[in-house]
C-alpha cells in the first residue's frame, strides 16, 4: 500500500515538475525597469537585435546584449529571432561593423545575472533570460502579445 501511494505521489509531482520546466524554457526578453518598451512583434524584436532599428519609441538608443556562446538561451535567440546560425550570427556583425552598419556586435553577458545587470544599468538595454531567471530587477517584454509561459508565447528554448 505504501508502494502504491509512493509511486502515486511521484507521478503527481513529476507530472507537476514537467509542466513547470515547460514554463522555464521560454526565452523571456528583459530591458531595465524604466524602459518605454512593454511589447514587441517577432518581426521588430529581430529588428533591434540586428540593430535595423536603433532607438525605442521613447528615443532612448538600444543597448544589445546576447548571452553567452554556447548557452541554451543564445541558441534559441540565434534560431528563432536572428533565424542564424553561430557563424552567420559572427558574419553579420562582422560586416555590419565594417560597413559602419553599426557601431559594434551586442555585447555578450555570461549568465542571467550578467544579463539582468547588464540591462538594469544600462540605458535602453535588452537582454534575455530563460522565464524562471526573469526577477523584479528587470522589465519582462510581451513578444507577439504574449509573456512567457503563456500558451503561444513564441520563443522557445530547446
Amino acid at each position: 500500500m505504501k508502494k502504491l501511494i509512493f509511486i502515486a505521489l511521484v507521478a503527481v509531482f513529476g507530472a507537476g515538475a514537467a509542466q513547470a520546466q515547460d514554463k522555464n524554457a521560454d526565452l523571456a526578453i528583459i530591458v531595465g525597469k524604466s524602459s518605454a518598451l512593454d511589447t514587441v512583434t517577432t518581426a521588430d524584436l529581430a529588428k533591434i537585435l540586428k540593430a535595423e532599428k536603433a532607438k525605442g519609441s521613447d528615443g532612448v538608443k538600444f543597448a544589445l546584449s546576447v548571452r553567452e556562446a554556447g548557452s541554451p538561451e543564445r541558441a534559441a535567440l540565434l534560431g528563432t529571432v536572428y533565424q542564424m546560425t553561430e557563424a552567420e550570427y559572427t558574419k553579420f556583425f562582422l560586416q555590419a561593423t565594417f560597413t559602419g552598419a553599426v557601431q559594434a556586435a551586442p555585447k555578450t553577458v555570461a549568465g542571467a545575472a550578467g544579463a539582468k545587470q547588464f540591462v538594469s544599468g544600462t540605458p535602453g538595454g535588452i537582454s534575455c533570460v530563460r522565464g524562471s531567471d526573469a526577477d523584479d530587477s528587470v522589465k519582462v517584454v510581451k513578444v507577439d502579445g504574449k509573456l512567457p509561459g503563456e500558451d503561444g508565447y513564441p520563443l522557445k528554448i530547446k
